[in-house]
């Protein structure tokens, strides 16, 4: 970055507070259909939907999907901590630079894994936003019961993640990899570089660790979807009325035989509850 981009950073988004502008990579459906966002996991982008959008296509809605902050074509500024709020905040100024919310027609937001977090986050500060939430392997860590499965996942996890964030690459040429780097790109699901190791490093730290989902999961009222893959490690399942509590009237659970990820097999299973949420047949 040159002085001047450095100098114009930190006056228009640093003093100014002004949100950074987030890249579509996904705009199919006439802007007059029921919106439909698509928030990705860490270190992936907008492409990653690719089997939802085949499936959506065609259909009578409107589907968006944004590369979030510091991944695939958005800006990936060195200054910031990339908070839940930081990657929240990006998405709610895309959601008005691109006027997606129209006519009263409220959004159906799609997340998965980090994008979960971040979906939840978006309909907590702005919940006039959104009509509905699909949460696909959601990686809910805090908050959690206190049960001895639960404190053992969460430690694993956690121990596998510090060992990440405090790791620091060099990326050379024909270098062999470390451990560390080597465990970031498989949770990443693909090579980091220099430019993508620290919005990813930072991510997992601050959105994904520091995570204020479940203190955010008691006020929303819209309804929700929560899916878990049956064969999926990265995050810890249980029972919904467990993780939840019993005042759960407004979360339907669900579960897949699916591993962490947006497979064709998922693709049609979150493009039917979408399609469901937007008042549609999704077998039509």
């Amino acid at each position: 970055m040159g002085r001047l981009d450095t100098w114009f950073d930190r006056l228009w988004h640093e003093r100014l507070g002004r949100p950074y502008r987030l890249m579509k990579s996904v705009d199919v459906g006439d802007k007059h259909l029921t919106p439909v966002l698509l928030l990705h996991g860490i270190g992936r982008h907008g492409t990653a939907w690719r089997h939802v959008v085949d499936r959506l296509e065609g259909r009578p809605v409107r589907v968006v999907a944004f590369d979030l902050l510091g991944f695939g074509a958005s800006p990936k500024p060195e200054r910031i901590k990339y908070t839940t709020d930081d990657h929240a905040q990006a998405v709610i100024a895309a959601i008005e630079r691109y006027q997606l919310v129209r006519r009263g027609r409220k959004l159906i937001l799609l997340g998965h894994s980090m994008g979960c977090l971040i979906a939840v986050r978006v309909a907590r500060l702005r919940p006039d936003l959104v009509q509905h939430l699909v949460l696909y392997e959601m990686p809910l860590y805090k908050g959690l019961p206190d049960k001895r499965s639960y404190r053992l996942r969460t430690n694993i996890y956690f121990r596998l993640y510090e060992r990440v964030v405090t790791y620091r690459p060099i990326f050379k040429p024909g270098q062999g990899k470390r451990r560390a780097q080597k465990l970031a790109e498989r949770i990443a699901g693909f090579t980091l570089s220099d430019e993508t190791w620290r919005p990813f490093v930072r991510s997992l730290k601050h959105t994904i660790m520091e995570q204020t989902t479940a203190e955010d999961l008691k006020h929303l009222k819209m309804p929700m979807d929560v899916i878990y893959g049956t064969k999926d490690r990265v995050v810890i399942r249980g029972k919904t009325t467990e993780i939840f509590g019993d005042d759960v009237e407004n979360i339907t659970a669900h579960t897949i035989k699916e591993n962490h990820g947006v497979s064709k097999k998922a693709g049609l299973f979150l493009s039917k509850r979408v399609l469901a949420a937007a008042g549609l047949n999704p077998d039509a």
